[in-house]
């Protein structure tokens, strides 16, 4: 049952550097808010749905951001790893 698992480390950084740029990118956004003066009184004006969209965001751009972190720090571990294994098993 045994085998062989392979990562390619530089295209798991490419991964890395694309979802850090996206996370990027939503946080840059300029999300429309609800007019809560035009809407005074009225049920939707009460909806704070600004508010919870920000904090949902806040999650999503913090966990692509810590995964990324971690892509790269796994990255940086496998290579390490082969680095101080490589003399004790030869190439096949």
């Amino acid at each position: 049952m045994g085998g062989n698992t392979e990562v390619d480390l530089n295209a798991l950084r490419a991964v890395a550097d694309h979802v850090t740029e996206a996370a990027d990118a939503i946080a840059e956004m300029h999300w429309p808010t609800t007019p809560a003066d035009e809407l005074r009184g009225s049920s939707t004006g009460a909806v704070p749905a600004a508010d919870l969209i920000a904090a949902k965001l806040s999650d999503v751009i913090a966990n692509m951001r810590g995964w990324a972190v971690a892509a790269r720090m796994a990255a940086d571990a496998f290579e390490r790893a082969d680095r101080r294994s490589a003399d004790r098993f030869p190439p096949r």
